[in-house]
């Protein structure tokens, strides 16, 4: 395995240890207790994250993409294990449907789940499809925000909205009737609904705008304009706004800015969702040129450029990470850059020899194997990292301190 890596590839646990992760793996104990219970009474181990300031019950999230478009994939979701839900991204519109970005609602659904290779030899999978962002009716997103929030109030699992506004070009205006009506339609579900959540919204950087080739300027200027925007057409006192970011091809040192200057806005951002799948202009899928991928390439870069940023950064807006999270021992490693939670989509659909389990959901079968699994589960790892900080076994590491506690002696 690569260097980046910061846990070591053999855990460091004792036989009793093993004996009883393996007999968690292989039955489920937790199914009256709750699992994050069962956890924490079994394990002395804390798994809740957050998202901002927003707390979840653990931190492996779905991401925006087709597996969040409509509500039966939010109930299962929530009612099967994951500790929140960003639905699929809509296209800004104004009050005349009108949208500056009406190319980016393709309707192309089919997916393909296949390995890929990554430079340093590790083999992981991706997902390949030609859709972008929400293709149906505003009117049907708005429903489905609804429907989710009703999800909410049974399940207390956050279910988040994803919206991809106008980003223009260098010299031209930013088309602010569209961040006003998309922002206030949803903002007013979210009044009407009367949650006890905070208004949240996640602005999508689409991964496919790397294939435009803008500017260091252009995005600068998006990422600095976007969010107050954003805020200019919002109402709530309590909001939080996530920033997803895409992987532009400038290099390692143009991410690192991005976060700095993200990191200058903390009154207007409040999450950062770090990084968005990689792109690559040759490769081809049913005709169209030009595809976004992921697999360990996306989580080795995402992960070396956390590493920079945090090399200077100490104190940060709280990371969202996602990238190639196929493994609790992967949510460390983000973890271990400052990540407080975690965004998957690929791992909900791997073949189905890759989950123990074989009955139920994929969120149930996938939150089963992060959790669980006795060489890469969230549990074993945190239990490793327990022994490396020499803390006892009665004593509880929390997930949410896995970057304060490990990077104590280096800030």
């Amino acid at each position: 395995m690569n260097s980046i890596y910061k846990i070591e590839k053999k855990l460091d646990l004792t036989q009793e240890d093993q004996k009883k992760i393996l007999y968690d793996y292989e039955n489920i104990n937790y199914d009256k207790k709750g699992l994050e219970e069962y956890i924490l009474e079994n394990y002395n181990l804390d798994v809740k994250g957050k998202y901002g300031e927003l707390e979840i019950k653990n931190p492996f999230g779905k991401a925006s993409g087709q597996l969040s478009s409509n509500i039966n994939q939010v109930k299962t979701d929530a009612n099967d294990g994951l500790g929140f839900v960003v639905l699929k991204t809509v296209i800004s519109q104004d009050k005349d449907n009108k949208s500056s970005m009406e190319e980016w609602k393709v309707n192309a659904p089919k997916m393909v789940v296949e390995e890929i290779e990554s430079k340093s030899g590790e083999i992981g999978y991706t997902v390949t499809w030609k859709g972008r962002g929400w293709d149906k009716s505003f009117e049907d997103y708005l429903d489905l925000v609804k429907e989710s929030y009703n999800v909410y109030k049974q399940s207390k699992v956050p279910v988040i909205p994803s919206i991809q506004y106008h980003l223009p070009n260098i010299g031209e205006d930013f088309k602010e009737s569209e961040y006003k009506y998309t922002t206030q339609s949803i903002e007013k579900i979210w009044k009407d609904e009367s949650l006890d959540m905070p208004f949240v919204i996640e602005q999508d950087f689409s991964a496919t705008l790397a294939s435009m080739e803008n500017s260091q300027d252009e995005i600068i200027r998006w990422i600095q304009e976007v969010p107050r925007l954003i805020h200019k057409y919002t109402s709530a006192k309590d909001f939080i706004l996530g920033m997803k970011l895409f992987n532009p091809s400038l290099g390692d040192e143009f991410q690192v800015k991005m976060l700095e200057v993200l990191n200058q806005m903390k009154d207007k951002v409040q999450v950062i969702t770090a990084f968005n799948r990689l792109f690559d202009r040759e490769r081809e899928f049913e005709g169209k040129k030009g595809i976004a991928y992921g697999g360990y390439d996306l989580s080795n870069r995402n992960l070396r450029v956390l590493d920079k940023f945090i090399e200077n950064n100490h104190s940060f807006i709280p990371i969202s990470a996602t990238g190639n999270i196929n493994s609790g021992r992967m949510m460390v490693e983000y973890a271990l850059r400052g990540a407080t939670s975690g965004q998957m989509h690929t791992y909900f659909q791997l073949p189905s020899h890759n989950y123990k389990l074989k009955e139920g959901s994929r969120a149930r079968k996938a939150i089963h194997e992060l959790m669980f699994n006795p060489t890469d589960g969230l549990v074993p790892v945190m239990i490793h990292l327990k022994k490396k900080l020499n803390m006892d076994n009665d004593q509880i590491l929390k997930f949410l301190d896995i970057y304060t506690l490990c990077n104590s002696g280096k800030n």
